[in-house]
């Protein structure tokens, strides 16, 4: 009698399913944007486990719907999505996916975005005069080159800043506008990246400006 009653107790137990938890890896602190073109925006990486098999799910950005589509056969759900626009300065982000059918299974964090940007002031100045250089979205964790390029060919490299501000890659600094002696008239591009040598297709974030050079004359 008491074998019996302990089997009966042990298939009870067997019985009552563990509760899944939605659970998402983290993300970035801050994504980059370089314009209003989905393209042009860095992808968001998502990852969730815990969802219902095979359940509907829908992924929004602050509110709205970038992407829907259903989860595995295990409960994950993986999407790569853009990054919201951000065309000026930056700001914070709310990411967020669930079953459609179940809403209280879901997982949610937040993030930031820039706008990918490097401006000079004054936006007129001799080439030799010392100006103030702002940049955002440089967030590899390196420091800041400015590559100065006339004729296709690299001319003078410099460091901005050992390291640009976490989490969006925000730098300042004060330098000669074109620190070459006697630069050339004409259309000199400044590359800003973070790679110490030049390359016209560089691996990290990027941004060029360019400056144009003229003759000047003065009237006795």
């Amino acid at each position: 009698m008491r074998v019996i009653v302990a089997t009966i107790a042990l298939l009870a137990g067997l019985a009552v399913p563990a509760q899944a938890v939605v659970t998402m890896s983290p993300l970035k602190p801050c994504y980059v944007s370089d314009g209003d073109l989905p393209a042009q925006r860095e992808k968001i990486l998502v990852h969730a486990t815990g969802f219902t098999p095979l359940a509907a799910l829908t992924l929004q950005i602050d509110g709205a719907t970038v992407a829907t589509g259903t989860a595995g056969a295990f409960g994950e759900a993986d999407a790569a999505v853009p990054a919201p626009f951000e065309g000026r300065d930056e700001h914070q982000f709310t990411l967020v996916i669930f079953e459609n059918q179940n809403l209280k299974n879901n997982a949610s964090a937040t993030a930031r975005v820039t706008n990918l940007a490097v401006t000079l002031r004054p936006r007129r100045a001799r080439p030799s005069r010392r100006v103030r250089f702002d940049g955002r979205g440089f967030t590899a964790d390196a420091p800041v080159y400015g590559h100065y390029v006339f004729g296709s060919k690299v001319r003078k490299t410099v460091r901005f800043v050992d390291r640009p501000v976490a989490p969006c890659g925000v730098f300042h600094t004060r330098r000669r506008q074109i620190p070459v002696r006697k630069p050339r008239v004409g259309e000199w591009t400044l590359q800003v990246d973070q790679q110490r040598r030049y390359s016209p297709q560089p691996a990290t974030n990027a941004q060029r400006v360019i400056i144009r050079v003229r003759e000047s004359f003065k009237l006795q």
